[in-house]
This record gives structure tokens, C-alpha cells and sequence, in this order.
């Protein structure tokens, strides 16, 4: 078993099988695959991206937008191995219990089962990316905060605390190609993009799926299981492909297939105006501890549901870009090329830093001493609020009458921020106003806030952006009506199709999903292994 390049193999038609089929071989699909080989499994990963970059093959990604929103279609979703690993900042924080339980919607329910099922994969997943096992909420304050300026048990904010996965780290495929190359009882198909689906009306069951290069090469996937891993808005069209392919039956019972599309939306709402720059430095700046780089995320509390937070949760960041420093910004290129192997000998680049020797020493005394990194005078703390959007059924996934390079529908997104999520950011504005005055952050670094956050009659929406973490489109819950998949992530009336994507969250919550699409991913590989331990292998697929 091996790497495949669909768009090389000779033959034009090729047709195997494998007891389990995966659909994307990015975060999610290389996890699952790995766990499933390692317990003994044969797996066969289809994924329409290569192992490098093809702008050809990107292309795939356009959508039909209706109302022209969404900036990152493109952009913001990686085809290839490893997926969105490539462009992934490295961001890792677990969805907290609080934020699971919520409801957003009267119609909708929360996770159907405790996020303690989740935490359970986080150790695993941390080693993979060389993390420790510390602890992401106020319990670790005593370590982060030693001068204890971050308030504990507020009432509206709890200070969560962020890893970082190293950009060395971050890219999945650096980490488990070699892995994956050895592995025996892995497949994966390369360049090989998903257009036809073979629906069984008799068994209600998905026989195979056919995936094309865009050179025309095909190969047919005959499985006992399958699952769809490729992101939310990839996975959501595949799903209502097979509705198409079914004949409208896959799907009979479920009235939200495509609906409820989220995303988080983020907004700078001010400037931190610091009156004592070496304290907003040790508060803000990221720190170090066990060599992992953390930075507080202050999460908004949900328990003031009553006071405006039935819409979505939130949490205040202050993001520090210390390329805004020139100098900073020269010694960064050159770290990202030596980890790239780019010895690239760039001698002007030498001499500004040579001449700048003062402020690069404080930098690594702060390193050293401090453990946190320096913010020099000339980088603005800037102060964003990300929130949950509301899940809205008019803002969807839908097929396209237009097609893409390989004939496949293309996706029509019909989506825009809506009144509930300007509720969302208001209250949050207020309410993290109150926490800096309760927290003496005022005497350090008081807020200027930006003329929408201040004047009620300028909408905060118009000033967000989408985060690229859409999720919802799928949703996992016990009503077949109401959701796609059930608590074991099978489609309801499909019980051979399982989803490991963000597309399944009920509530994405505040917190960058990569952290909970993975554990779903490991989760998913052992209710696999559970299953296929007692059934039957099905006749005429490998054993």
C-alpha cells in the first residue's frame, strides 16, 4: 500500500475495495486513517487535492455566493494532504462543557453527548504535535499569570489559555507522511476528486463513490464504510450530492441538510491605549510555558444567556503582529526560511539587524528571562471580539446549476451576518468594558474603541470578517428531522455514511474548531472499530 497520484496512473478506469473508504486526506481523514491502521484496519483515502500545491486544482473551491459575503471560499481551504494543516496557524483550545450545553436556536439542541468524550482524545492528539498535557483554563493561572493580574471567577469572563502548535510543527503531513509511506494497510488516492456517488434505494446504503483528475483518470471505491472528512462546505456538497443521487431518499426525513451555515465572524472594537507598556506587555504578549507558547483567550460567560448571549458565544483576543516591526519582521523571514531550508544569504537583512542589536537583545532577554515575547513601542495591541454566529435556516448550502471543471455541481452559499450576531457583539462590547473596569486593566491599558463599537447606529457586522471555521451544515443530534447524523456521526438513514467534519457541530461555541475536528476524527475511528467488530464484513468487499 502507498501514495498514489490519480492523474498519473495509466489505466482511465480503476476499481478497488476496502472495508473503509475516507473522503480527504486532511486533518481529520490522515487521523482517523492512522488510527485505523494502527488497530489493523485497511483503509483507502480519496483525496482531491496533491501532496503540493496545484492553483489548478484550488479552483475546485469556487463557489456561487450569493449575496457575496464570505470571503474565504478559496483561500481559506487547502486541497492536498494535510488539508487546512498548511495554512493552519497552529491554534489549539477545547470547546468548554459550558459552551457545548448551550442553545442558540428553539428548534435546535446542543452536543448529544458530554465533550468529556472529547477530552479523552486530547493527549493523543497534543503528542502528535508535540504539546504538553497542561491544563487550558483559570486552574493554570498560578503558572501564566505569577503577578496575578487576570481576575479568576469573574462573573463575565473566564480567561482560557491558548496553545500554539510551532509552524514546524503545524503541517499534519509533515508530521505522518513518512508514517503514512510505511504503513501497510493505507491507500491513498492523490488528484482524485469525488463526482459520482452509487446509491443502493434497497438497502439504503452508499455502494461507491467515483472520484475523477481533472486529466480524466477515474477510479471507483467500493466500501463496507465510508466517511466524509472534507471540511464543511466540501463534505455538505458530497451529502447533498447523494441526496440527488438517492433520489431525494437518503435524506427524507431531514429538514436541515445545508442549513444553519455559521462561521465565526471577528471584529476589531478597539486599541489598547497602554499607560504602563511593560505591564500590558506581560499581560498580552504571548507566553511560554513548558516551551509551548500560550495567549489568554477571554471567554465569555454564558450564564447571562438573559442578557443578550442567546445568540452566540463569544470571546475577546488581543492579536499582536510583531511583523509590524521591521526589524522583527526581517528576523522572522529568516527563521520561516531556515525551517524551510530556504538558506537563502541576504546581507542587507544581516546589516539591519546588526544595527537594531539593542532591541533584538531585549527581545531575547524577554525570551529568556521572562519566558514571553517583547512588544516593541511602534506594534498596536489591538483588541478583537470573535463570536459564535446564530444559526439561522436561511443561511445555507445549496447545489448550483453551475458546474465545475469536472461537471459536478458547484456550491450556491446563500449566507450573511444577521441582526442576532450585532446583538451578540453589543453585549459583548459591554460586557468586556465591565470586566477591564472590575479588573484594573483601565489604570494599565484603557480601551479607545473604534466609532462602531461606540455609536450603536454603525453596525459592527459590516465591519467582521468570517474566520473560515464554517460549521452546521450537517448537524449531529438525536431528531432525524432536525439533524443529519446521529451521536455516532452516521447519516440517520444512511447507516454505512459517517461524517468527521465541523459541518456535524450543533455549536462551534467560541473556540477554533481544529482541536474538536479531530477529536471527532478519533472518535470516530474507535465507534468504527466498535462496529465493525461485531458485523459481518458485507459479501464482495474486503475483508
Amino acid at each position: 500500500m502507498g501514495i498514489y497520484n490519480l492523474r498519473e496512473i495509466g489505466d482511465n478506469r480503476t476499481t478497488i475495495s476496502t472495508p473503509v473508504c475516507i473522503i480527504g486526506a486532511g486533518m481529520a481523514g490522515l487521523l482517523l486513517a492512522r488510527r485505523l491502521a494502527q488497530a489493523g484496519r485497511n483503509v483507502t483515502l480519496i483525496e482531491s487535492g496533491l501532496d503540493f500545491y496545484d492553483p489548478e486544482i484550488q479552483r475546485l473551491n469556487e463557489i456561487e455566493d450569493l449575496n457575496g459575503s464570505y470571503k474565504w471560499p478559496v483561500t481559506g481551504r487547502a486541497r492536498g494532504l494535510g488539508g487546512t494543516s498548511s495554512l493552519w496557524g497552529g491554534r489549539i483550545i477545547s470547546l468548554s462543557q459550558q459552551e457545548a450545553e448551550s442553545v442558540c436556536h428553539p428548534s435546535l439542541s446542543g452536543w448529544p453527548f458530554s465533550t468529556s468524550e472529547l477530552e479523552a482524545y486530547r493527549p493523543e492528539i497534543e503528542r502528535v504535535f508535540k504539546l504538553d498535557h497542561s491544563s487550558f483554563e483559570e486552574d493554570i493561572l498560578g503558572d501564566l499569570d505569577r503577578r496575578c493580574h487576570f481576575p479568576s471567577a469573574d462573573p463575565d469572563v473566564t480567561c482560557r489559555w491558548i496553545k500554539w502548535a510551532t509552524f514546524k510543527r503545524g503541517n499534519l503531513t509533515a508530521l505522518l507522511k513518512s508514517e503514512l509511506q510505511q504503513a501497510k494497510n493505507i491507500d491513498i488516492w492523490l488528484g482524485a476528486t469525488v463526482c459520482g456517488l452509487d446509491y443502493d434505494e434497497a438497502s439504503g446504503r452508499l455502494l461507491a463513490i467515483q472520484a475523477s483528475s481533472l486529466e480524466g483518470h477515474r477510479v471507483i471505491v467500493r466500501a463496507n464504510e465510508f466517511v466524509f472528512a472534507a471540511g464543511t462546505i466540501e463534505t455538505t456538497r458530497l451529502l447533498l450530492l447523494l441526496d440527488e443521487a438517492s433520489g431525494k431518499r437518503a435524506f427524507h426525513r431531514c429538514r436541515v441538510l445545508g442549513r444553519y451555515f455559521q462561521d465565526h465572524l471577528d471584529a476589531q472594537v478597539g486599541w489598547l491605549r497602554p499607560k504602563d507598556r511593560t505591564v500590558t506587555n506581560m499581560l498580552f504578549a504571548p507566553r511560554f510555558f513548558n516551551s509551548i507558547r500560550r495567549s489568554p483567550h477571554l471567554e465569555l460567560n454564558r450564564d447571562i444567556a438573559g442578557i443578550g448571549f442567546a445568540t452566540g458565544a463569544s470571546f475577546a483576543h488581543i492579536p499582536v503582529n510583531l511583523t509590524e516591526n521591521r526589524v522583527l519582521s526581517v528576523v522572522k523571514n529568516m527563521y520561516d526560511n531556515l525551517c524551510a531550508r530556504k538558506f537563502d544569504l541576504n546581507l542587507g537583512a544581516f546589516s539591519e539587524i546588526g544595527a537594531n542589536y539593542k532591541l533584538l537583545s531585549k527581545f531575547v532577554l524577554w525570551r529568556l528571562l521572562k519566558r514571553q515575547f517583547f512588544i516593541p513601542d511602534d506594534i498596536d495591541y489591538k483588541l478583537h471580539i470573535c463570536i459564535e454566529q446564530a444559526p439561522h435556516p436561511n443561511n445555507r448550502i445549496l447545489l448550483s446549476d453551475k458546474r465545475d471543471r469536472l461537471g459536478v455541481p458547484m456550491v450556491r452559499l446563500s449566507w450573511s451576518p444577521m441582526e442576532p450576531d450585532e446583538q451578540t457583539f453589543r453585549t459583548s462590547v459591554a460586557r468586556i468594558g465591565a470586566y477591564w473596569r472590575r479588573s484594573g486593566f483601565d489604570n494599565i491599558c484603557p480601551i479607545e474603541w473604534t466609532p462602531a463599537a461606540k455609536d450603536a447606529s454603525m453596525l459592527i457586522i459590516d465591519q467582521a470578517e468570517d474566520w473560515c471555521h464554517p460549521s452546521g451544515t450537517t448537524r449531529m443530534g438525536l431528531d432525524p428531522a432536525e439533524s443529519v447524523v446521529g451521536p455516532d456521526m452516521t447519516c440517520h438513514d444512511v447507516p454505512n455514511v459517517r461524517v468527521v467534519s465541523a459541518s456535524i457541530f450543533p455549536i462551534s461555541g467560541s473556540v477554533n474548531p481544529t482541536l474538536t475536528i479531530m477529536q471527532l476524527a478519533l472518535r470516530c475511528a474507535d465507534l468504527i472499530l466498535e462496529r465493525s467488530a461485531s458485523e459481518p464484513v458485507r459479501p464482495g468487499l474486503a475483508a
